[in-house]
């Protein structure tokens, strides 16, 4: 059955946030997170593809380039792009030992890449300021590599975060932080790590039970906040090997 004209323009308009959150809906475009996404427990609206030799979606709907064009968001679209719900998270969740906040973080492929980087080292949970980029932002989903359909992404304001998890530190990752490497990290603790250009908000520094930052042994001026991320999240593994 050929994709109507009324599906055409909704999964067209998924573009913009507000339309995504409107109809429920987001774009997941390559044939590895369509196939996460089959794997996960999001459910597919519509799975698409321009390969006449499709062997992998049995249900997939035939579309032509044009259409896959409209729909995609890349410059050269996928043969696979597939129409997924946004799930509904609950913030009444189980409470995590080790929480990770992202303040403001405007870069999409940054927060997929966060996303994908915690993925790895097991943390099932990422918390977003509201201002935070979208995470069904196609860009998003691409950089997160399929770990969008495994990591609950939350957006709620610090305050709330903190009035839930009151027993949790809170840790702040800033330039003049304490190093990391001769830190302990609590064990219930809540870190955050800021906006690209401008860190951390100053409504949430004055919360900080503690401040860290990773060393420089090198002469890069910065670290971007996906690669801090990783590193943090390493030695915060690394510790609980030596509890």
């Amino acid at each position: 059955m050929p994709l109507s004209k009324n599906d055409l323009r909704d999964f067209s308009s998924l573009h913009r946030k507000s339309k995504r959150h409107e109809l429920g809906l987001f774009v997941v475009e390559g044939k590895k997170n369509c196939m996460e996404l089959v794997n996960g427990n999001f459910e597919v609206v519509c799975m698409c593809t321009t390969d006449p030799n499709n062997s992998d979606f049995v249900d997939a709907i035939q579309i032509t380039t044009k259409e896959a064009s409209r729909i995609s968001h890349l410059k050269n679209p996928s043969p696979f792009i597939a129409i997924a719900k946004i799930p509904k998270v609950d913030f009444k969740i189980e409470i995590k030992p080790i929480l990770f906040f992202l303040d403001q973080i405007n870069d999409p492929g940054n927060l997929g890449t966060i996303i994908r980087t915690l993925d790895w080292f097991g943390f099932n949970q990422i918390i977003c300021s509201p201002e935070t980029v979208d995470a069904y932002n196609s860009k998003t989903v691409m950089a997160s590599m399929g770990s969008i359909f495994r990591v609950n992404v939350i957006y709620k304001e610090f305050r709330a975060v903190i009035e839930k998890f009151k027993s949790h530190k809170v840790i702040t990752t800033q330039i003049n932080g304490e190093n990391i490497y001769k830190q302990t990290i609590h064990k219930n603790s809540i870190i955050v790590f800021g906006n690209e250009a401008n860190g951390i908000s100053k409504q949430i520094e004055n919360f900080s039970d503690q401040q860290i930052q990773i060393p420089k042994f090198g002469h890069a001026e910065s670290l971007n906040v996906s690669t801090s991320v990783g590193i943090i999240a390493n030695e915060i593994k690394r510790l609980s090997f030596k509890s």
